[in-house]
């Protein structure tokens, strides 16, 4: 039996978010539009494991500080969602009021707190080409706001978990010395 493997949740940092524990050393890897930002922390440059680990959270906060918020969508798109007007979030749709089928262009798109929102514009009431550019603009604008509002969370968030973080400590050794790495023994040179 199988045990059923529940949802992440999207937009909180917890202790390990971004942080990889591999040998010996904490790895942090952040991803932003196609954009990868990592680091590497040892446990024997930075006194232990809690000292690097301490020392990978502080990056990353300080990096979540200065870079954009994370805007990839996770979902996939059902096969027969195809925009009719040719531009991602605006549509086309029929609404009935008492009988009488209108037609309105809709925009959508997500605000920050990962709610659909929708605005809409009557055909008749606008004409077709001003209700399309009309909707375009709401979902540019609804868009461009969430970015913005995700943005000042993110930063917010960081600056306080910053804040909270035990101090970082010293680091016992140079990263770049090769001392104390066990290195594969090299076999005696044979002389000619």
């Amino acid at each position: 039996m199988t045990a059923k493997r529940g949802r992440r949740r999207t937009g909180t940092v917890g202790r390990l978010t971004n942080i990889r524990r591999d040998r010996a050393a904490w790895t942090v890897s952040v991803i932003r539009r196609a954009e990868t930002f990592a680091d590497y922390f040892p446990d024997a440059v930075w006194g232990g494991r809690e000292g690097a680990l301490v020392a990978a959270q502080r990056f990353r906060d300080g990096l979540l500080l200065h870079i954009g918020p994370d805007t990839r969508v996770r979902r996939t798109v059902p096969r027969s969602a195809s925009s009719s007007t040719g531009v991602v979030g605006v549509t086309l749709e029929e609404h009935e009021v008492d009988g009488k089928v209108y037609e309105r262009a809709v925009a959508q798109w997500r605000d920050a707190d990962k709610k659909t929102r929708r605005r809409r514009f009557l055909v008749e009431r606008y004409g077709m080409q001003r209700a399309l550019a009309l909707a375009r603009a709401a979902r540019k604008a609804g868009v461009a706001k969430a970015h913005a509002e995700r943005l000042a969370r993110q930063r917010r968030e960081a600056a306080r978990r910053l804040q909270e973080a035990p101090p970082l400590p010293a680091q016992v050794k140079d990263p770049l010395s090769r001392k104390g790495i066990s290195m594969a023994r090299r076999r005696p040179r044979r002389e000619v």
